[in-house]
């Protein structure tokens, strides 16, 4: 049993690698080849996205058929976790951030704003299903391995986006940090509640809110994917007020 916490600063170090190794060759990339690493990501992030609802959502009934689940909790974890968000105008964190970042570093990465990377990379890291479930395996199990191969994945991708949003990037490590931190304390502190059911549901609306993030990558249409990030415990939070509930 390893120590907990351990895959996340494995993870952060493969994301600063990858950012590191993007940035280098990112200076020489031209426009056209940034137009279609990001129409190649959008499309990743989406198919990743969509293999974790499928996941969640879809299970083998009697005679072979798919039969879904959870379909009234994704609908209502989507829409009080978002609610949150735009109450807590998380949002507009990341773009003070952004704008943070600009100041102190300078304006742009190609044409592509580096604080719209580092709210991008930041949702794509950590909304996932691999960033929940990896980090209740550390913090239960003590177990990085998930995280690891996370990381594996992360390092890749974030060699792709740095070579557009540059410094963004490497940035976005930091609230991997503290997301997947944060997630392996809570799995310590409250294990009792963070039962299979609970961690799946938690990963399939992770997983919805990831699919988002592709269209703001083909600029189909701009979502703020960041105000739905509370949408992912709303599970959580369902079971512990009906374990509530059931003891009155």
């Amino acid at each position: 049993m390893g120590m907990p916490g351990l895959g996340t600063l494995i993870n952060m170090g493969m994301i600063l690698a990858g950012s590191l190794v993007g940035m280098l060759i990112g200076k020489g990339v031209p426009d056209r080849f940034s137009k279609i690493i990001f129409q190649a990501l959008g499309a990743a992030t989406f198919l990743i996205g969509l293999s974790g609802v499928f996941t969640g959502m879809l299970q083998v009934g009697e005679g072979g058929a798919l039969e879904s689940s959870y379909t009234l909790l994704l609908i209502l974890s989507l829409a009080a976790g978002g609610i949150v968000g735009e109450f807590l105008r998380l949002d507009r964190l990341f773009d003070k951030a952004g704008e943070a970042i600009k100041n102190r570093f300078g304006g742009k990465a190609g044409e592509r704003d580096v604080g719209a990377g580092f709210a991008n990379c930041t949702i794509l890291f950590c909304a996932g299903a691999m960033a929940i479930v990896g980090s209740v395996q550390d913090g239960l199990l003590g177990d990085p391995t998930m995280l690891i191969a996370k990381g594996m994945l992360d390092g890749i991708m974030s060699v792709l986006f740095a070579t557009v949003y540059g410094l963004g990037v490497p940035l976005s490590a930091l609230s991997v940090g503290l997301y997947q931190g944060a997630v392996t304390l809570l799995a310590v502190l409250i294990k009792p509640y963070l039962t299979d059911l609970v961690v799946t549901q938690m990963s399939l609306v992770g997983s919805a809110v990831l699919m988002l993030i592709a269209f703001n990558l083909w600029d189909v249409k701009k979502f703020n994917v960041a105000n739905l990030i509370p949408a992912a415990f709303m599970p959580l939070l369902f079971s512990l007020f009906q374990g509530v509930l059931g003891r009155l």
